[in-house]
């Protein structure tokens, strides 16, 4: 009997998990491939790009933040098949994705060059980045409407639909950066303006693509329009109970984590440069913690949606302990494979490629301590409907340890080797975290059941 669960949940969890996976690796792949190009440009324009992205870098996590708590919602529903709040939760969550959207677009529009000077203190470095958001505005609104529909399908356990919009959306990015950034087949020579239109036209066919699943197939999410406005003061007051602590933790986390690299981007053109390449090719083992997470809180919150507690646990004991062995695994890999990886990239100097081997050897020996609160907080604790859990734990994690340190060690002690500092905000940050986040998991409080469906007795006890 235990053999038969055994192979029931692998198969599930790797039925969920290899699709999210492959879309988060063709996104990242496409983000490469992007650095690839714009490397051949220099060091400043690495810079540059790297400096604004720290704004596309926020919007994904304030999208993240919209989806993570509608979907906490949404897979509870879905366990419970409650398919009017499932409709509504939707509308309601992209509504509110798109108004933020709106306005995040207008502040890039009106002062890229100020927002520049948060993250660079090199004049041409901010002039660049700055162009570059002034086009990167355009694809703000087609990047927020992507990431709530592809969260939502995901908890409905349609996971392939987000990865079809994905291949052509990244296919699309990487032939228009060929065209427009070296001005291939008679297209301008743009340079870093080429890659930022590139991303806006890759963001629109991603929208476009699953807004044409979200109309034309048949789904859970299909529905009347006036079922998925149908909000009243009790669901809001649900919605935001449960949302909001995502929202306000993933924006204060993604302003933290800005606040890192500003700190970072002052320890020289050839040290950023060095981070950014090194962001871009960590991501490519990243992807894969990303699919096992979404997997889990699929599972987690389909169970426990249901009624059926004491499963969704053992569920999410799996996933806590398949976590860090497999980060014991891609970090060994990463580790001995990370200066091959840098030596596909045309990098301007020896320091930048210093720089970013250093930060990639030690992501690799860290990773698997990472990505236990990384699981416990948007896998485990948000699908079981404890959405403030995260929030506390990031809070205490990011602000009262991590800024701090980084502060301290990048401003006042200021090491000879600028992966000292990258070492001291995972550390201070991320231990933390673990221990606290492995105490509330065992703990069980967590596990609040939003929907109205009673809890039912566990046949595989």
């Amino acid at each position: 009997m235990l053999k038969k669960i055994d192979t029931v949940f692998y198969k599930t969890a790797l039925s969920l998990a290899l699709p999210i996976a492959l879309q988060n690796l063709l996104t990242s792949c496409g983000t490469l491939i992007d650095t690839a190009m714009v490397v051949s440009l220099g060091d400043y324009a690495v810079s540059a790009m790297g400096a604004a992205g720290r704004f596309s870098f926020l919007l994904n996590i304030m999208g993240f933040g919209f989806a993570s708590g509608c979907t906490s919602l949404l897979s509870q529903y879905w366990g419970a098949k409650d398919s009017k709040n499932l409709s509504r939760t939707f509308g309601f969550g992209l509504c509110l994705s798109m108004g933020l959207s709106l306005v995040y677009a207008l502040m890039l529009l009106l002062f890229p060059a100020t927002l520049m000077r948060l993250f660079t203190d090199n004049d041409y470095t901010a002039m660049l980045g700055g162009e570059y958001l002034r086009i990167y505005a355009f694809a703000v609104p087609f990047v927020m409407f992507s990431q709530i529909c592809s969260f939502s399908f995901r908890s409905i356990e349609r996971v392939v639909v987000p990865l079809i919009s994905s291949v052509v959306s990244v296919l699309s990015n990487v032939f228009f950066n060929y065209c427009f950034i070296f001005g291939n087949f008679g297209f301008p020579e743009l340079k870093l303006k080429g890659a930022a239109i590139a991303t806006v036209i890759g963001s629109a066919v991603q929208a476009l693509i699953l807004l044409g699943f979200l109309v034309f197939r048949a789904n859970p999410l299909k529905s009347k329009l006036s079922n998925m406005v149908a909000f009243d003061k009790s669901f809001c007051k649900g919605y935001a109970k449960i949302a909001l602590p995502v929202l306000l933790n993933e924006t204060l986390w993604g302003v933290g984590t800005n606040v890192y690299a500003m700190v970072l981007g002052r320890q020289g053109v050839e040290n950023h440069a060095g981070y950014t390449l090194y962001e871009n090719v960590q991501q490519l083992f990243f992807v894969f913690f990303v699919g096992i997470c979404g997997a889990c809180a699929i599972m987690v919150g389909k169970s426990i949606g249901a009624g059926d507690h004491e499963g969704g646990y053992l569920i999410a004991k799996r996933f806590a302990v398949m976590t860090p062995l497999m980060g014991v695994v891609l970090g060994a890999v990463l580790f001995f494979t990370c200066d091959p990886l840098v030596s596909l990239f045309d990098v301007e100097t020896e320091a930048a490629r210093n720089a970013a081997l250093g930060c990639l050897r030690f992501y690799g020996v860290w990773l698997p301590m990472r990505m236990i609160p990384y699981t416990l907080i948007c896998g485990i604790f948000r699908a079981g409907g404890d959405t403030m859990a995260g929030w506390v734990l990031d809070m205490i994690g990011l602000y009262a340890c991590g800024i701090p340190a980084v502060l301290i060690t990048g401003f006042l002690i200021r090491p000879e080797n600028f992966v000292v500092i990258v070492a001291v905000m995972f550390m201070s940050e991320d231990i933390i975290k673990g221990i606290l986040g492995m105490k509330h998991f065992f703990s069980k409080k967590w596990i609040k059941q939003i929907t109205d469906k009673k809890t039912e007795v566990n046949e595989t006890k």
